[in-house]
């Protein structure tokens, strides 16, 4: 489950991450919000706060991140992943690649 935290505004947007996310999550939550904010600002600030429970993505999932993250990855100032645990810190940094 993907959730956007109360405090997002201006240009700095936050989700809280539980459990498996789905394609539902990226389709319902974080694709409108990152557009909604890239509306108004050229460059977001983009915070995924991982909770003890979230336990990673499905499988479509998984490609709509690559996805997001391969048309996006001009549009984001910076990308903060807090909480992940080790397998994930080694996808972001293999995201900064990109």
């Amino acid at each position: 489950m993907l959730e956007l935290m109360a405090e997002s505004g201006g240009d700095v947007i936050g989700f809280r991450a539980r459990g498996v996310l789905t394609e539902d999550d990226y389709e319902g939550v974080l694709i409108p919000h990152l557009e909604k904010a890239l509306e108004a600002a050229e460059r977001i600030r983009v915070l995924l706060l991982m909770e003890e429970t979230f336990r990673g993505w499905n499988a479509r999932a998984a490609w709509r991140n690559t996805c997001l993250d391969l048309r996006h990855r001009r549009d984001f100032d910076k990308v903060a992943i807090v909480g992940a645990p080790t397998w994930e810190r080694w996808c972001a940094k293999l995201a900064n690649l990109l």
